[in-house]
């Protein structure tokens, strides 16, 4: 253990043995996190910035031919979403269509879908929970209603021709809600890609910016452990060391450790700076961000020990790990929300560990989730560092 740490040490005072080491440590990957941001209509500092001020108006397109659409229409106005009905399904902008058999297949007792496209603003979550509180409206209604028919004709106290009229009088008149409704919403962002109930809620441009530029930047630092292992091998020092009373493992966990120990150091410090100077509120989870963290920087460390079994030289150890880490930073959504992307090009870029990586850091930020909550991609995560772990250590092996 004391030798593990005397390697882990070393490797610290040689990271930072110039002051400049600091400002691509710290200082840039701030600078970059500010700029981005503000593109990104961010929050850089001062005031929170206004909510957006959205159009509470939708297009309507009634395909039913039944009452349940025409009173799920009604219902909007009082969610403040007031309807502006369309003859056909319009190319932008907020829209509802309520299916032909809409009343046909609620009266039978089956689950309707509706489609709805909701355009991605900071206004797209609240637009989302009027429509389904609209929704949720007629559910209870439908279900009082059916209910208190079923009990009127076990009584005997209406008559079969007048059924409807009495179901569509409850209906009117109910406003209870209901637990699990039986009419579900499907929503569109404009495009047109579906999205689950995970990816509504987007994060904010000082979200994305600090959440992304800490990928973009700790991935540099961890695949930087190939430069460390090519250099040792190129100078001749790892097969000196190979030669000392330490043992090989002891060596190459000294080496990964104290890279991967680095790109924590610089979670931390960009985690706080992102709180401090952007007001980007990371700390309300904490456990599931330390852990998000750590399986993160173990995936990318261990990548960056087998990039050192291929590269030959210390410059194409440098460019393959600037170019890598940029590369994927970018395709996995540190520069921009895969939200606005393709489905197909969000299904090619689950290869990546910055995907998942930034994927869980945006379900942490933008949607409060919890440790449970990203267990997904932390397992994801742990899984490309086996993987890489296994594959490197073989090459490794191989190479010395």
């Amino acid at each position: 253990m004391h030798k593990l740490i005397a390697l882990i040490r070393n490797e610290f005072a040689r990271e930072f043995d110039s002051p400049t080491s600091w400002v691509f440590f710290l200082l840039l990957p701030l600078v970059f996190t500010a700029a981005v941001g503000a593109g990104l209509g961010g929050l850089g500092g001062g005031a929170p910035a206004e909510p957006e001020v959205f159009s509470s108006s939708i297009a309507v397109l009634n395909e039913d031919a039944g009452d349940l659409g025409q009173l799920l229409v009604d219902a909007l106005p009082a969610h403040d979403l007031y309807p502006q009905m369309a003859a056909e399904w319009p190319e932008q902008g907020m829209a509802l269509r309520v299916p032909p058999d809409f009343t046909q297949r609620l009266l039978a007792g089956e689950p309707v879908t509706l489609s709805a496209r909701i355009p991605p603003t900071t206004s797209s979550t609240a637009i989302e929970q009027m429509l389904r509180a609209a929704v949720g409206k007629l559910n209870s209604a439908l279900a009082a209603a059916q209910a208190a028919l079923a009990q009127a004709r076990e009584a005997g106290l209406i008559a079969p021709e007048r059924e409807a009229a009495f179901l569509r009088q409850v209906l009117a008149d109910t406003l209870a809600a209901a637990a699990s409704p039986p009419v579900a919403t499907e929503l569109r962002w404009s495009g047109g890609v579906d999205l689950g109930e995970a990816t509504l809620a987007g994060a904010t441009g000082a979200q994305q910016a600090s959440a992304g530029q800490l990928v973009t930047w700790v991935q540099i630092t961890l695949l930087g452990a190939a430069e460390v292992l090519v250099a040792e091998r190129l100078m001749g020092t790892w097969k000196r060391l190979l030669i000392t009373p330490t043992r090989r493992n002891t060596l190459l966990a000294g080496k990964l450790f104290a890279r991967l120990f680095l790109g924590l150091v610089q979670m931390t410090l960009l985690i706080g700076g992102g709180m401090l100077l952007f007001r980007v509120n990371w700390g309300d989870n904490l456990p599931a961000v330390a852990l998000v963290s750590l399986a993160f920087a173990t995936a990318t460390v261990s990548l960056g020990m087998l990039l050192a079994t291929v590269v030959r030289t210390r410059s194409q150890a440098n460019s393959v790990v600037i170019g890598l880490s940029m590369g994927m930073a970018a395709m996995g959504g540190a520069w921009f929300p895969l939200e606005i992307t393709p489905a197909l090009y969000r299904q090619a870029v689950q290869v990546l560990p910055s995907t998942w990586a930034m994927r869980a850091y945006t379900n942490l930020l933008a949607r409060n989730a919890d440790v449970q909550g990203v267990l997904l991609e932390v397992g994801v995560l742990f899984g490309f560092a086996v993987l890489f772990t296994a594959i490197g250590a073989l090459r490794l092996g191989r190479t010395e």
